[in-house]
């Protein structure tokens, strides 16, 4: 197990039970769940025990990202006892079985599940990969409708908020930058996660309007974005992408809008920054600069090097040389 050195605001812990001794993998396990989820008593469905989790909080959220071997978990009247938080399962893959409040739930792939950490339940599951989002109550109940109809009751995958909070906390669970990000940023990401669940549980109608131009358009924007990055190699267009993401055309246009840009202006500039670190990595040093800048998408030569002279200020071949010649 291995700690990141906390920000103040911001914390992370990576559980590897292969690093473990086998008969001290369950309790450094419970330890951390203690700390980051809940305290809970957790046994193996089989014979042996493992587990790959990565642990965040970020000011009043804290998410979890497991995969593990099949268990059984229970949570006691006892453990549960002053603690006030709401929890939301997101299986992404296996099936998880719950039960609180004399309800139970069983949760397949993709779906998810709201539970309340002040009261006792019990879990078992198979293998699986799940995220774990932790919030406040007193931060999320008066975002929902009717937060306590909400426990206990399955969330299908197929809606839209689930799918764009599932998409929105994978980027930001791999974005390396947010420790160093400003506060008022890691405490806008948060604000944006917090939309998510509320909409994917059920929130007021008040919330879901905010939601709709905060959170709601913020994770639809890291989607596209990201969609755009692994497909800089074809053409982009507003219509492909509206088609991908469910949303129209125009809407995805006025998203980029929004930020003071274009559709266009933005494939532009991620198609130069990829060019311009490629040309910098020497494992491209054989490819000729026509070539890779064909690779990222673009289709007239001189077009390339006319935006990308106005970019960097400088040719193409300038960056080249400059890597395989640096200065002293």
């Amino acid at each position: 197990m291995s700690a990141a050195v906390p920000t103040g605001d911001f914390e992370s812990f990576r559980f590897w039970s292969e690093e473990l001794r086998p008969a001290a993998r369950i309790p450094s396990y419970c330890n951390l769940l203690d700390r980051m989820v809940g305290k809970m008593d957790i046994e193996p469905a089989g014979e042996n025990f493992s587990c790959n989790g990565r642990f965040y909080r970020l000011l009043d959220l804290r998410i979890s990202r497991i995969a593990s071997s099949a268990i059984r978990g229970i949570r006691t009247r006892e453990m549960a006892e002053g603690d006030e938080e709401l929890i939301l399962i997101m299986n992404r893959d296996g099936t998880a079985m719950l039960s609180q409040r004399d309800r139970e739930a069983t949760v397949s792939a993709g779906g998810a599940l709201l539970i309340s950490s002040a009261e006792p339940f019990r879990l078992e599951r198979t293998a699986s990969c799940r995220i774990n989002v932790r919030v406040p109550r007193a931060v999320l109940a008066p975002m929902l409708a009717d937060p306590d109809a909400a426990l206990v009751s399955v969330i299908p995958g197929t809606i839209e908020p689930l799918r764009l909070l599932t998409s929105y906390i994978d980027l930001l669970i791999h974005d390396s930058m947010l420790m160093e990000s400003a506060a008022e940023l890691r405490q806008l990401a948060v604000s944006h996660v917090h939309d998510l669940v509320a909409l994917t549980v059920g929130a007021t109608r008040d919330v879901a309007e905010i939601a709709a131009g905060r959170g709601l358009r913020a994770a639809r924007m890291r989607a596209i974005k990201a969609d755009i990055a692994q497909n800089l190699a074809e053409e982009v267009t507003a219509s492909a992408l509206a088609t991908r993401h469910r949303v129209s055309p125009r809407y995805i246009r006025k998203l980029f809008e929004g930020e003071h840009t274009s559709l266009s202006q933005f494939v532009l500039g991620e198609r130069l920054t990829r060019v311009h670190r490629m040309l910098a990595d020497p494992r491209w040093a054989e490819r000729t600069i026509s070539d890779i800048a064909l690779a990222v998408g673009f289709g007239d030569v001189s077009t390339f090097n006319r935006e990308f002279r106005r970019r960097f200020e400088m040719t193409p071949s300038d960056v080249r040389a400059s890597t395989r010649n640096p200065r002293p």
